[in-house]
C-alpha cells in the first residue's frame, strides 16, 4: 500500500533540482541485438518490392538514426512490425508528392525549395497489436502555405486593433465569419488539430477504464512535424500491497507502484520527483504542473504535470493542442501511470504522469504570442488547469484557429451554458398575455394551457445550439466581453502578472467602457428582431452577477462562480428571489446551488441521463427544478435555525457508474470551496460579496454514500466549519445518517399514522401504493414502520415494478427492506396469479393480464399513471421517491374517476420532494382527495440534519470527538441519548403541523397543498421579522438564555459543553436564527396563522414568566 501520508511531514527536495536531461533522466536503453534486427528489417523490405532497392537503406537509416527514437522501443518490436511502419511512412512520402504537384487555392504552385518531401509529407495511422500495444504515426497539421502565413499572424494579434476590425467586418456585412475562410491548411478542413489520433489515445488508453494503467512515449521529428507514439499497457509487478516507509520513497523507491519498465529506465531523480509529485496530488484535488530546467542541458526545458486518473477526460489532447495553440514543439512526451490501490481491479487511484521536453532551438522564431518560450511555458501552466476543467469546449473550432485564446474559449463555453439555462425565455409579451388573463387557480383548465405554453417557450426558444452559433458569429463582441470579465476578476497584484502573455493579450483588447456603449454596438450591428441580441444581453448581465470565482486560480478540478440571484432570475419568473446562487462546471457535469437564506442547508444530488434526449429533458429543467427544491426547503425548513438551500449535478449523457458520479461531485465540492475559503495553498482570488460565506449540505438522491468523504475533504482543505459542511455523515464522524435512524420517515409516518386516528382507520385494511422501493431511504424505512392494516399493491422503484392486486407479501417487502434490496429481488414465487415483475430492461412481455409491455422503462415511468389498469383500488398512495411534477395537469385525468369526478386515491402523503406539481395539488383537492404535501411531510430529515450541525457547532472538536463521536465502535451514551431526543423531536413537530393543517382544513375547506403553504409562509415571514432584532439578542439576556438551554438546544449538550461555552462556539447569526425559527414556528403552532400583536406579546409575556420562574 501506498502511505503518501509518511511523508507530508518529512523534508523533500526541491522539484527544480531534479530534472539532469531527457537522456539522464531516462536512461538510454541498450540493445545489443538492434544491427541484426535492422538487417531483418531490410531483409523483409527487399523481399516485398514496395521500395525501390536503391531507397531501402536509406529509409531504414532514416527510421532508425533521424527520429530520436530510443533503443527500447527496437527492442520491443518485431522485424514484421518494424517494416510495416517503414513501408507506411514511404507511401505517405509518395501520397504527399503527389499533392504537391497540385496548386493553392490562389492558383500560385506550392514550394518549398528549402524542404525535401521527407519534411513535408502526411501521414496518420496507427497500428494496434494483439498484446494491447499500439503505435501511432501522424504528421502535425501546421504546413501552412506561405501566402497565408501573414494572414495567421495577424489573426493572432487581432486584439491589438479588435474595434476597427469589428467595424470593419460589421460594414461589410461579415462579423463573425471573419478568419472562417482564410487559413489555407493542406489537407481537410478539420486540419487545425494538430494530432487528430492523441484523443484516440485518451479513448482507447487514458480514459478506459478497463485499462490497467498505460505508459507512453511520443518523439517528433521537428523538420517535418513528425510524431511517433508508442503505447503499452503497465506491467506493475504485484507488490503494491507491501507498506513503502518514509525514507523509501524520499529515496524514490516506488517501483511496487510503477510499471516495470519505467523502473528500469528512470533515473533515481526522476524517480524522486514522481513521489514529491504524487504528494503534491494527494494534498489537493486537480493537477500538479511544475516547470523545470534541465541542469545538463541548457536548451532543455521540461514540463511535468500529475493528476488522478479518470477525474478528466480527453486530457491528452488538450495538452497537445495547447502546445499547438503557443506553436511549442516537444521533442519528447512521456505518459507514466501509478497505481496506488492494492486492488488489482480498482484503477481509480491510479495517479498519472506527463512529462513534457522542449528543447529552445527547435522551436520557431515567432511563437504564437511573444518570443519566449519561458512565457509561453507559464502559459501553458495556468491553462492547462483551466483545459483540466474543461478540456473540450463548444468553441474548439474558433480556439483551434487562434481566434479565441484558450481562456477565451472556454469563458464562451461557461458562458453558453448560463445563457442556456438562465435567458428569460419567456419575456414581458407573456408576462403581459398572463396579466391579462388574470389565470385563477380553479380554472384547471387554463391552468393546464398556460402551463403548456411556458412550457413550450422554454423547450423550442433559444436551444444550446443557437447560442453556440450566435456567440460563435458575433465571437470579437465575446472577446470584449471576456476582457470585461477579466478586468474585474483577474487578480493585479501578483509582481510577474505583467509578463504572462494572457495579461497582455488582455493589454489589447478593448472592453466595452459601459452598458451604453454595449447597447449601441447591439443596436448599431445586430437586427432587433434577431436572437442574438438577447443572447448578447444575458452575456452581459452574467459577467455583472457574478460576484467571485475560481476561473483565474490555477489549480482547479472545475469551475465555480457565485452569482447574484437578484440579476438573472426575475421575479416574473421566480416569484422568490433566492438569497445566493453557485454555479459550478466541469469536464462531466454542470451543477447549481441555489439557497434561500445566508444561513440555509439542503441536500445535493445528482441527476443522470441514459442518453441524449433524456439529458435534453434534465437539461430545459434543471434549474427550474432546483429553484423549486430550494424554495419547498425553504417552507419544510420553517421550524429550525437554516433556511432552505438545494444543490443539483447534473451529468453528462451517458455517465451513470457510482465513479463518475463520485468525480462529479467531489469536483462539484472542491469548487464551490475554493471560492468558501482563502485556502493558503492556492492564489486568492477577486471577492465582490465582502464577507465569508458558510453552507450546509446534505445527502439527497445519488450522494449518500459521499457525505463522508466531503466531511473529510473539507477538513483537509482546511474548511473552519468542516465538522457541520455536511450532515448525513457516519456516525464515526458524529453524524445522524437518515436512513439508519429512520429520520425522514418519521414525518412521513407521523402524518400517515395521525391521519388514521383521525379517520378512526386504524383497524381498516388500507390498500396502498408506494413509489420509490425498498433499497432506498424513505422507501425502505416506510416499509419497515408500516402498520399492521396496511396491504401493499405496488411498489416501483429503480429495477422496476412490483405489482399485485392481491397484496404483496408484507414479510417479504420486510426482508428487502433490511437488506437495501430492489424489488426486482422480490421472490416472485410469493406473487399471486395476477401478480407481476416488470424489469426497467423487459421489452416486449405480456403480464397476466393480457397487457403487453413494450417498453420496461417507460412502463416504470408512467405506471403511477396507469396503474388502475392492474388495480381496482387504492386508498393510500405515499409517493418516497421520483422526478418532480410526476403528477402534473396533462396526467390529471388518470386519478379521476370519470362517472363520479372524485379522486380515485382518497389519501395522499407526499414523501418525496414536488413529485405533485402545484396546480395539480388545488386540483386534486377540488376532486376529493386529502393531500398532504411534501413540504409538510417530509421534514425529518431537514430537523434531524439540523440538531446534526446545532451539536457540531455547540462542541469543540475535543468534546466532540471524545464524547460526542466515542473512542470505540459502540456509539457514545451521548450519542445514543441525542438520537433519541432528535426523533422525539421530529414527531413531536409533525404533530404540531398535523393538528394545525386539519383544523385549518375545517374551518377554511381550502386545498391543504394552500394551507401548508400558508403555514409556512406565514412562520418564515415573522422568522425574517425577528431575526435581525437585538432587542431579544441584546436586551433581555435572561429571556434569550432560557429559551436557548431550556427550550431550543438539549441539555444533553449543555451538560457536555456548558452554557459560556456554547455561546462562544456557535455563531452569532446562528443563534440568532435558532431564537427567531424557535419563536416564529412555535407561536404560529399555538396561535395558528393569523398573526396578531397582542397574541404575540402574550406570547413573549409568557415566555418571561417561564424565564423567571426557572431561577
Amino acid at each position: 500500500m501506498f502511505l503518501v501520508s509518511d511523508v507530508n511531514n518529512s523534508k523533500i527536495p526541491d522539484i527544480s533540482a531534479l530534472s539532469i536531461s531527457s537522456i539522464s533522466d531516462y536512461h538510454v536503453f541498450d540493445f545489443p541485438g538492434k544491427d541484426l534486427q535492422r538487417e531483418q528489417v531490410i531483409d523483409l523490405i527487399d523481399q516485398q518490392g514496395f521500395i525501390p532497392d536503391d531507397l531501402i537503406e536509406q529509409e531504414v537509416d532514416w527510421f532508425y538514426n533521424s527520429l530520436g527514437i530510443d533503443d527500447l522501443f527496437f527492442a520491443r518490436e518485431t522485424p514484421e512490425l518494424l517494416s510495416s511502419i517503414i513501408h507506411s511512412l514511404y507511401a505517405s512520402k509518395l501520397d504527399s508528392f503527389t499533392k504537391l504537384s497540385c496548386k493553392t487555392s490562389d492558383g500560385s504552385n506550392l514550394t518549398r525549395p528549402n524542404k525535401s518531401i521527407r519534411d513535408l509529407f502526411k501521414i496518420k495511422n496507427k497500428i494496434l497489436t494483439k498484446d494491447n500495444h499500439a503505435i501511432f504515426m501522424e504528421t502535425s497539421n501546421l504546413q501552412i502555405t506561405r501566402s497565408n502565413e501573414r494572414l495567421i499572424g495577424n489573426l493572432e494579434n487581432k486584439a491589438s486593433s479588435l474595434d476597427s476590425t469589428i467595424e470593419n467586418a460589421y460594414n461589410k456585412n461579415t462579423l463573425g465569419s471573419f478568419g472562417s475562410n482564410s487559413l489555407n491548411i493542406i489537407g481537410d478542413e478539420t486540419e487545425n488539430v494538430p494530432y487528430h489520433l492523441d484523443g484516440q489515445i485518451d479513448e482507447l488508453y487514458l480514459d478506459n477504464n478497463s485499462s490497467l494503467g498505460t505508459r507512453s512515449v511520443s518523439f517528433w521529428t521537428p523538420q517535418s512535424g513528425l510524431k511517433l507514439t508508442f503505447v503499452y499497457n503497465c506491467n506493475f509487478d504485484g507488490t503494491t500491497e507491501k507498506n513503502i516507509t518514509s525514507e523509501q520513497l524520499l529515496n524514490g523507491d516506488i517501483d511496487s507502484i510503477s510499471d516495470k519498465t519505467m523502473t528500469q529506465v528512470s533515473s533515481l531523480e526522476t524517480k524522486n520527483y514522481t513521489v514529491i509529485l504524487i504528494k503534491l496530488v494527494k494534498e489537493r484535488e486537480g493537477p500538479v504542473i511544475k516547470t523545470v530546467n534541465s541542469s545538463e542541458n541548457n536548451d532543455e526545458i521540461r514540463l511535468l504535470i500529475a493528476f488522478k486518473r479518470f477525474t478528466t477526460k480527453n486530457y491528452y489532447e488538450a495538452i497537445s493542442t495547447l502546445f499547438h495553440y503557443y506553436r511549442l514543439s516537444p521533442s519528447k512526451f512521456y505518459l507514466e501511470t501509478f497505481k496506488l490501490s492494492n486492488d488489482v481491479n480498482n484503477n481509480s487511484d491510479n495517479i498519472v504522469i506527463f512529462s513534457i521536453y522542449l528543447n529552445r532551438s527547435q522551436q520557431l522564431e515567432d511563437l504564437s504570442l511573444g518570443n519566449n518560450i519561458e512565457l509561453s511555458l507559464k502559459q501553458i501552466e495556468r491553462e492547462a488547469s483551466l483545459l483540466y476543467a474543461i478540456p473540450n469546449n463548444s468553441f474548439d473550432k474558433l480556439y483551434e484557429q487562434r481566434l479565441f485564446s484558450p481562456q477565451e474559449a472556454v469563458y464562451a463555453h461557461v458562458s453558453a451554458n448560463f445563457i442556456n439555462h438562465f435567458i428569460n425565455r419567456l419575456g414581458s409579451d407573456y408576462q403581459s398575455l398572463i396579466a391579462e388573463l388574470n389565470v385563477k387557480e380553479s380554472n384547471i383548465i387554463l391552468l393546464e394551457l398556460v402551463e403548456n405554453l411556458k412550457r413550450k417557450l422554454r423547450t423550442e426558444t433559444f436551444t444550446l445550439q443557437m447560442i453556440i452559433s450566435s456567440l460563435e458569429k458575433y465571437y470579437m463582441i465575446v472577446s470584449k466581453l471576456y476582457k470585461t470579465f477579466a478586468e474585474v476578476h483577474y487578480r493585479r497584484d501578483e509582481q510577474s502578472l505583467k509578463e504572462t502573455l494572457s495579461f497582455q493579450r488582455l493589454e489589447r483588447l478593448e472592453p466595452f467602457k459601459n452598458d451604453q456603449e454595449f447597447e449601441s454596438y447591439l443596436n448599431k450591428f445586430i437586427p432587433n428582431d434577431s436572437p442574438a441580441l438577447l443572447i448578447l444581453k444575458t452575456l452581459n448581465i452574467f459577467n455583472k452577477s457574478i460576484l467571485k470565482t475560481n476561473f483565474f486560480v490555477t489549480r482547479k478540478v472545475a469551475l465555480s462562480f457565485r452569482l447574484d440571484p437578484k440579476l438573472i432570475m426575475p421575479v416574473s419568473e421566480y416569484s422568490e428571489t433566492p438569497y445566493g446562487i453557485f454555479y459550478v462546471i466541469g469536464n462531466t457535469f454542470k451543477g447549481f446551488h441555489i439557497r434561500f437564506r445566508e444561513i440555509s442547508r439542503g441536500g445535493i444530488r445528482i441527476v443522470t441521463s441514459k442518453n441524449a434526449d433524456i439529458y435534453e429533458s434534465n437539461t430545459r429543467n434543471v434549474i427550474d427544478e432546483n429553484y423549486q427544491l430550494a424554495l419547498t426547503q425553504q417552507c419544510k425548513n420553517k421550524d429550525i435555525p437554516e433556511g432552505g438551500s438545494k444543490g443539483v449535478i447534473l451529468l453528462s449523457p451517458g455517465l451513470t457508474s457510482s465513479d463518475q458520479t463520485f468525480n462529479a461531485f467531489s469536483q462539484y465540492v472542491d469548487a464551490i470551496i475554493d471560492i468558501l475559503i482563502k485556502d493558503p495553498l492556492k492564489e486568492t482570488y477577486v471577492d465582490l460579496l465582502g464577507y465569508e460565506e458558510i453552507l450546509f449540505f446534505g445527502p439527497d438522491e445519488g450522494t449518500a454514500g459521499y457525505v463522508d468523504w466531503a466531511t473529510q475533504h473539507a477538513r483537509l482543505r482546511g474548511c473552519p466549519w468542516w465538522k457541520s459542511f455536511l450532515t448525513g455523515k457516519s456516525a464515526s464522524l458524529g453524524g445522524i445518517p437518515h436512513d439508519e435512524y429512520g429520520m425522514t420517515s418519521l414525518g412521513v409516518r407521523a402524518y400517515v399514522n395521525a391521519l388514521y386516528r383521525t379517520l378512526n382507520l386504524e383497524n381498516t385494511t388500507i390498500r396502498k401504493f408506494q413509489t420509490g422501493g425498498p433499497d432506498g431511504d424513505l422507501g425502505s424505512n416506510e416499509i419497515l414502520l408500516s402498520t399492521n392494516n396496511e396491504l401493499y399493491v405496488a411498489i416501483v422503484d429503480g429495477s422496476g415494478v412490483l405489482c399485485d392486486s392481491n397484496g404483496l407479501d408484507s414479510l417479504e417487502l420486510i426482508k428487502l427492506a433490511n437488506s437495501r434490496s430492489t424489488v426486482s429481488n422480490y421472490d416472485m414465487k410469493k406473487l399471486s396469479n395476477m401478480g407481476f415483475f416488470v424489469s426497467v430492461d423487459d421489452m416486449d412481455i405480456m403480464i397476466p393480464n393480457s397487457t403487453i409491455v413494450a417498453n420496461g422503462t417507460t412502463f416504470r415511468n408512467t405506471f403511477h399513471t396507469q396503474i388502475f389498469k392492474f388495480v381496482d383500488k387504492i386508498d393510500l398512495f405515499v409517493p418516497c421517491g421520483g422526478r418532480p411534477n410526476s403528477i402534473n395537469l396533462n396526467n390529471l385525468h388518470y386519478f379521476i374517476d370519470d362517472k363520479t369526478n372524485k379522486s380515485r386515491i382518497p389519501y395522499i402523503i407526499e414523501g418525496a420532494n414536488l413529485f405533485i406539481n402545484k396546480a395539480a395539488e388545488i386540483a386534486l383537492d377540488a376532486h376529493g382527495c386529502l393531500l398532504f404535501k411534501d413540504m409538510s411531510v417530509n421534514k425529518g430529515g431537514v430537523t434531524s440534519s439540523s440538531l446534526e450541525v446545532l451539536a457540531s457547532l455547540s462542541l469543540n472538536e475535543e468534546d466532540f470527538s471524545q464524547q460526542f463521536i466515542g473512542n470505540s465502535d459502540e456509539k457514545s451514551p451521548l450519542y445514543k441519548g441525542y438520537i433519541c431526543e432528535v426523533q422525539s423531536r421530529i414527531q413531536d413537530s409533525a404533530e404540531k403541523e398535523f393538528k394545525l393543517l386539519w383544523d385549518l382544513k375545517r374551518k377554511t375547506n381550502k386545498p391543504t397543498a394552500k394551507l401548508s403553504d400558508l403555514i409556512s409562509q406565514t412562520i418564515n415571514k415573522l422568522n425574517d421579522d425577528l431575526i435581525d432584532s437585538n432587542e431579544l439578542w441584546m436586551n433581555d439576556i435572561k429571556l434569550r438564555d432560557y429559551l436557548l438551554f431550556k427550550k431550543i438546544i438539549p441539555s444533553l449538550l449543555t451538560e457536555v459543553a456548558g452554557e459560556a461555552d456554547i455561546l462562544k462556539n456557535i455563531p452569532v447569526p446562528y443563534l440568532k436564527a435558532l431564537l427567531s425559527s424557535y419563536l416564529s414556528s412555535s407561536f404560529v403552532y399555538k396561535f395558528g396563522v393569523e398573526v396578531d400583536i397582542g397574541n404575540f406579546l402574550e406570547y413573549i409575556g409568557m415566555l418571561k414568566r417561564e424565564a423567571l420562574e426557572s431561577n
